[in-house]
């Protein structure tokens, strides 16, 4: 019972010994990011829904990943929809990042790289979404589509690593600022 008013007693002692740390140890605060790698991280967080992740061999994948196996095993109408990743909102972003003020080299590069990719790619894949969408499969058996289909996994793939790219781009700029 008398121990705590000693303690209330030599409380404030102890806290009036601890040094305050010089200002030098601070934590320096961030550079402000320009106007270019605003841009850049705006876009690269929007692209990052369109990447599948993907898992080693007898761990749980996603629902996407398990789809994109069955689309390579030949079952063309599970293949992917999501084409408007590449639409003309990621033009417009895309222009936006590249016109920017700022410098960002190594990610202007990379974005260089999937607008160009996507350009030459997407209509592969596209051509192979819409005929599933038409539903002409009833009408010729599939055979459209799997013709189709090895011309729109190797734009999706292609896409989808030029992706990765501008990302691991655009987070290595992220990591040089700090």
């Amino acid at each position: 019972m008398w121990l705590l008013p000693a303690a209330l007693l030599v409380l404030p002692a102890c806290t009036r010994d601890a040094p305050t740390p010089p200002a030098s140890t601070q934590r320096a605060a961030r550079p402000p990011a320009d106007a270019k790698t605003l841009a850049h991280a705006d876009l690269a967080h929007r692209l990052r829904r369109f990447l599948i992740t993907r898992t080693t061999p007898g761990l749980a994948r996603g629902p996407m990943a398990a789809d994109d196996e069955r689309v390579r095993l030949g079952a063309f109408w599970r293949a992917r929809t999501d084409t408007h990743h590449f639409g003309a909102d990621f033009q417009s972003r895309a222009e936006r990042a590249l016109a920017a003020a700022g410098s960002a080299p190594a990610a202007d590069a990379a974005l260089r790289r999937l607008r160009d990719t996507v350009e030459a790619r997407l209509p592969a894949w596209q051509a192979l979404v819409d005929y599933n969408a038409a539903g002409t499969m009833r009408d010729d058996g599939g055979a459209e589509g799997r013709r189709l289909l090895p011309w729109a996994i190797a734009s999706i793939d292609a896409i989808e690593a030029a992706t990765w790219g501008y990302l691991d781009a655009v987070d290595a700029q992220a990591r040089g600022r700090r």
